[in-house]
């Protein structure tokens, strides 16, 4: 009955993304009374445990075999991205929520892409490199690449690497840890609990949203920033091994909206961050859509050694 459930939760995770988004929209108030309680970060804490547990130590021989592509990726994201969303932001007409739209081109790669890789069946391993990376390349330099846009920018490295520390990178490694004196004979609570923390992230998000007629362009520049990060990853992709090729696309299609809207506020003031809400449901939309494309059967446990 378990699998059955995992099973059916993958298959229309699409679905149940687009119905919770609604909820979230329609309902606001509890999801908004969640995430005031620190809701957001304990439930992406759950959902980078959950994907520790998924990952097995053999899949760690996919970096050593991508380092080179790792490499790449994160030198060319870390230079086009921020350049994109400065280009999408023009679309919007107030400057507060301009530097919104701004920051999420600093980001580091959405938490939750590693979940999603998980679910597509790509070499999660890649993905989660790819997020380490990118978070320690935040830290260092978001505030120097938003001053570059002409923003005067006081970023606390100190505390954005001790929220990250705290909802990334202890529940990963605990996951992974847990994995090697772990290992289940069927991994349908994994994968269903995975699914069900990543619907409960994007309903605290979508509560998030105050739709009003200066969202639209905001919206639209969101939407430009998405199509063109997405694109950068598919080119950076190319003749990558299919679950690579997966694990490349997601994090750099996709960043964390989460910290983009922590840098937004530290660096602009708290009504820069409005749009990162709109940003955390139209990414996490994409990256389930995404996953649910290149979704391939995840390997049965006697075949992971």
């Amino acid at each position: 009955m378990m699998k059955a459930a995992a099973d059916a939760s993958e298959r229309l995770l699409l679905v149940l993304v687009l119905v919770v988004a609604a909820a979230g929209l329609a309902g606001p108030a509890p999801g908004r009374a969640l995430a005031a309680g620190n809701g957001i970060d304990a439930t992406l804490a759950v959902l980078v445990f959950s994907t520790g547990l998924s990952l097995r130590l053999a899949d760690l021989a996919a970096v050593r075999l991508a380092w080179q592509r790792i490499a790449v990726v994160l030198l060319v994201s870390t230079a086009v991205l921020p350049a994109l969303a400065w280009a999408a932001s023009l679309l919007v007409g107030d400057p507060v929520l301009r530097a919104g739209v701004q920051a999420a081109g600093v980001a580091p790669a959405e938490v939750a892409t590693v979940a999603l890789c998980v679910i597509a069946g790509g070499e999660a391993a890649v993905c989660a490199t790819l997020l380490a990376a990118s978070t320690i390349i935040t830290v260092v330099a978001a505030g120097p690449i938003l001053s570059l846009l002409g923003a005067s920018v006081s970023v606390s490295s100190v505390g954005l690497l001790g929220t990250l520390a705290v909802v990334v990178a202890l529940p990963l490694a605990a996951g992974m840890a847990l994995r090697t004196v772990w290992s289940p004979r069927d991994d349908a609570v994994i994968r269903l609990v995975t699914v069900l923390a990543l619907l409960l992230l994007l309903w605290q998000v979508a509560s998030q949203i105050r739709l009003d007629f200066a969202y639209v362009t905001v919206i639209v520049a969101l939407v430009v920033f998405v199509a063109g990060s997405a694109a950068l990853g598919w080119g950076l992709a190319l003749r990558a091994p299919a679950g690579q090729a997966t694990a490349v696309l997601l994090p750099v299609a996709l960043r964390d909206f989460a910290v983009a809207a922590g840098i937004a506020t530290a660096a602009f003031g708290p009504a820069a961050a409005a749009p990162l809400g709109a940003y955390g449901v139209i990414v996490l939309l994409a990256g389930s859509a995404t996953a649910i494309t290149a979704r391939r059967p995840p390997l049965p446990p006697e075949s992971a050694a």
